[in-house]
């Protein structure tokens, strides 16, 4: 039988013992104790000190009835406090837990939104509309090279696009793909090259035709 089982049942085995089962409370507790030994030798234990009950006679104890100490009461009570605030704090320090852990998320999340990139000001590019495509970027400075944040409407849904950023050089170098959408998209990504060495920044379709283009000759 499982742990579980004996708990229910132990529980009915004093009532058994003293004779004030049920016939169908006695019925299962029979078949229980037919098959779990160490409550059938619980049960002979109960059995035998319900037996031995009607032997002792109160009239007979040259005291008189025991009494409780006389300072139970005020135990109890102190006792009783002293849960009491115990839980009080528990409960508090478990809600100052979860509140720093909730403010420990948000300012992640505000570092996250604010404060992309190094945590420097970034370069901010606005890119001419074109077919109804607008965008604006913002560009960070990163030990891996420069991330940028890019935000883009008009692109038509499901199509790939791809971002690039270019130097004095002529080089193009890709900062990442994503498919459009005709909702407003917010992406980050990043390019292996310096904020300060980028000239150009733009966007492609799967044609390889330009479909953002900004110039950043004279940014900071």
């Amino acid at each position: 039988m499982t742990s579980d089982a004996c708990r229910e049942m132990r529980a009915a085995l004093g009532a058994a013992a003293l004779g004030r089962l049920e016939p169908a409370e006695e019925v299962a507790l029979t078949a229980h104790l037919e098959g779990c030994a160490a409550c059938r030798a619980e049960w002979r234990e109960l059995e035998s000190v319900a037996r031995a009950l009607p032997l002792a006679d109160v009239a007979h104890l040259s005291d008189g009835l025991p009494q409780p100490p006389s300072e139970l009461g005020e135990l109890v009570s102190t006792r009783v406090a002293h849960e009491r605030s115990a839980r009080r704090i528990r409960t508090r320090r478990r809600v100052f837990l979860a509140a720093a852990a909730a403010l420990i998320a948000v300012i992640a999340l505000l570092a996250l939104v604010v404060l992309p990139g190094s945590g420097s000001s970034g370069t901010a590019v606005a890119f001419p509309s074109h077919d109804g495509v607008s965008a604006h970027a913002t560009l960070y400075d990163q030990p891996a090279g420069t991330e940028v944040a890019l935000r883009v409407t008009g692109l038509h849904d499901g199509d790939a696009y791809w971002l690039w950023l270019t130097g004095d050089n002529g080089n193009r170098i890709g900062a990442g793909t994503f498919h459009g959408s005709t909702s407003p998209l917010q992406m980050k990504m990043t390019a292996a090259i310096s904020r300060s060495a980028t000239r150009r920044i733009w966007v492609t379709d799967a044609g390889d035709e330009v479909v953002l283009d900004a110039r950043l000759d004279n940014h900071a």
